[in-house]
């Protein structure tokens, strides 16, 4: 590494190579987006992550109310891997209400002989107006449908990825990854009671999976490895409304994780319970979540 003074020929040639090394001195796998124009973020986790708010006339919510399943199967029975796709049923609707990406919670299916098991949250591969194929990240022994169950849209204690990324490739364990974002946030919500939420604001950090759901819509399938940062913040209402959040900044992340090929996302979580699991009070639902400003930049540090 480069040293200040220089008093010898080996310490010119470190500080020219520190200098044409890239942007400020920090490295040459400098990546970043920055964006000011005000976009939706779509509560999915397929690219495009957000739409511009002129380049549709309805705003994607992140909520839908329970819908009555009308029957469900296994696509793939005999799948031994780690994941699988089902094929979800549903009363009609005039509009779609999902889409390739979101996150879709199927509850209270009976099945035989495996009653109670074919519940929980799964990812969308493709929808129409009446079906839903998604895929799990673990096997679920689904049996043969019986009766009843729901399926609702909902992105509470889940993140979800904004627009503000970059990809860096770590060369050696001396390595360290510089980050700094900006996300002006504001949204609107919904509530019939008196009602608390947190909003977590994130630098998470993505590795290559073969695990992953495919309906990221990338190059490469990717899951969360590690939360980089994070702010919170902690809201009480009593009645619908919207809250402008202004700008969340992180002005220096430092990241040192082994050599690999990472993808830094700027993610949003709206979360209705503490971190040990205790729920908050109320029936908030976030409704239209729109950003501002927001940028997001990762460079490789050569030490």
């Amino acid at each position: 590494m480069s040293q200040y003074p220089v008093t010898t020929s080996d310490g010119l040639y470190s500080a020219v190579n520190y200098l044409l090394s890239g942007p400020a001195g920090l490295g040459q796998n400098f990546q970043g987006f920055s964006a000011y124009l005000p976009a939706y973020v779509k509560g999915t986790f397929k690219q495009p992550f957000t739409i511009s708010t002129t380049a549709t006339t309805s705003a994607p919510t992140w909520t839908v109310a329970p819908i009555a399943v009308t029957s469900a199967t296994v696509l793939n029975p005999d799948n031994t891997n780690s994941s699988r796709n089902y094929e979800i049923f549903f009363t009609p609707q005039a509009q779609q209400v999902f889409f390739p990406g979101d996150t879709v919670d199927p509850e209270g299916i009976v099945d035989n002989p495996n009653t109670g098991n074919f519940n929980g949250k799964a990812t969308v591969l493709s929808a129409t107006t009446s079906s839903v194929i998604f895929q799990t990240s673990g096997i679920y022994q689904f049996g043969t449908y019986v009766s009843g169950g729901t399926i609702q849209k909902s992105n509470l204690n889940t993140f979800v990825s904004t627009d503000a990324n970059a990809r860096v490739t770590v060369e050696g364990p001396t390595q360290l990854v510089f980050i700094t974002a900006q996300l002006n946030l504001e949204f609107t919500y919904t509530c019939s009671t008196s009602s608390q939420i947190d909003l977590v604001i994130a630098i998470n950090r993505y590795i290559p999976s073969s695990n992953a759901p495919l309906a990221q819509g990338t190059d490469y399938s990717f899951i969360l490895d590690k939360i980089i940062s994070q702010q919170v913040y902690t809201y009480s209402t009593t009645s619908s409304g919207s809250i402008n959040v202004g700008p969340t900044i992180f002005t220096t992340v430092l990241d040192q994780p082994s050599f690999g090929y990472y993808w830094y996302i700027c993610e949003i979580s709206f979360n209705n319970s503490d971190q040990n699991g205790n729920f908050y009070p109320g029936d908030f639902a976030p409704g239209t979540v729109t950003a501002g400003i927001r940028s997001l930049t990762a460079q490789v540090i050569k030490q």
